[in-house]
């Protein structure tokens, strides 16, 4: 894949395919973090393509500094967090269910998500932020201290005090 700033050239220059091209990029990044952020999967889709449509909006006043996926993420986590105030509670029959898994090892592991997810969902805040940009979506801790405007030392602080929670969270389960 062509890297961002030979893209962010050409998308200036006129060329669409590039622009194409750097949301197919990160297209699926953006889509899991709101899918986590969000929790169901028409909120996330909706909110992925508002970071794509403010990105494009706003393209003439970008100036390409390090990382376009970090940027992306920025304003994903600022839509993510302005869709969250304005939700309105969903009623219970509108809830998407999955089928479940059909062995005993497929549900020990949809257990085990489950217990993760919901321990993560008890996290403050920031600290859920730090781990899900950690762990699941690989980025540094000097990347997550820039989307989340903060100093490395906090966003450390932020990593270790989450994983320790959550650990104390999870030790209380009974699968572990």
């Amino acid at each position: 894949m062509v890297d961002d700033e030979k893209l962010i050239r050409r998308i200036k220059s006129g060329d669409s395919d590039a622009l194409e091209e750097l949301i197919r990029k990160y297209y699926n990044d953006i889509y899991t973090y709101c899918y986590r952020k969000m929790g169901r999967k028409s909120d996330a889709e909706d909110v992925t393509q508002e970071v794509f449509l403010h990105f494009c909006r706003n393209f003439d006043s970008y100036v390409h500094r390090g990382k376009c996926r970090n940027y992306l993420y920025i304003i994903a986590r600022n839509l993510c967090a302005d869709a969250l105030r304005a939700k309105a509670p969903v009623p219970l029959s509108s809830v998407e269910v999955e089928d479940p898994a059909e062995s005993d090892a497929g549900e020990r592991q949809i257990d085990a998500a489950d217990s993760v997810q919901t321990a993560l969902k008890r996290l403050p805040g920031e600290q859920k932020e730090v781990i899900l940009l950690h762990f699941y979506h690989d980025l540094k801790l000097e990347e997550i201290a820039q989307i989340m405007d903060a100093g490395l030392s906090a966003t450390k602080y932020r990593l270790y005090r989450g994983l320790k929670t959550l650990s104390n969270l999870l030790s209380k389960e009974d699968w572990l």
